[in-house]
């Protein structure tokens, strides 16, 4: 027959067995949670994602549907027209005179000889900006530099500037001089004027 003290070692070996077999369970079973749980994040990540992308799509489509219903009712206006399908076409930009061969040299040549009636100028910004490009004739000016000298650095200044020397440019006081690769512009005294 077995000893009391040898069943009790026996006992006492399976409760260290068991306890051992009860830590590795509970350690799995933490293992398998965290890994449950980082599953459940990923599902609601993929949930929210896939929300968001079959929101587009139907958004994608409600602008398709849109899209194509306007077409068809221009096709359909096209037709009541009793005209063929219209067509696109590009529009070229506008030329810019090409500069001749002695382009630069146009640049330094002395001015064009004035008339002998000199032309009379209206308004006070036209008559400022003569001044200034009076004020050195034989130079060719960049709508820039009078500009700056017109209005310093105010906004816009550069395209009012553009507008008072094309029209005076017009009024054949002042001539346009392009640069050799036709894309500066300068601006030179052409006839002598005064103040209207």
């Amino acid at each position: 027959m077995l000893s009391a003290d040898w069943v009790a070692l026996d006992m006492e070996s399976m409760l260290r067995e068991c306890d051992g077999s009860i830590a590795a369970k509970d350690d799995q079973l933490r293992r398998l949670e965290e890994s449950v749980k980082a599953l459940q994040s990923e599902i609601a990540r993929a949930t929210e994602e896939r929300r968001q992308a079959v929101a587009a799509r139907e958004k994608a489509e409600h602008v398709l549907l849109k899209l194509r219903a306007a077409i068809d009712e221009a096709a359909g206006l096209r037709a009541s027209q009793g005209q063929g399908p219209s067509r696109l076409r590009i529009v070229p930009p506008p030329l810019v005179p090409a500069p001749d061969n002695d382009a630069l040299a146009d640049l330094d040549r002395e001015p064009t000889a004035t008339a002998a009636d000199p032309i009379r100028i209206d308004g006070s910004r036209s008559i400022a900006v003569m001044r200034i490009i009076g004020g050195d004739p034989c130079r060719a000016w960049r709508n820039t530099e009078v500009a700056r000298l017109l209005e310093g650095e105010a906004k816009g200044a550069d395209r009012r500037t553009r507008f008072l020397l094309e029209s005076l440019h017009k009024q054949a006081v002042v001539e346009k001089i392009y640069s050799p690769d036709g894309k500066r512009t300068f601006y030179r005294l052409a006839a002598a004027w005064e103040a209207a």
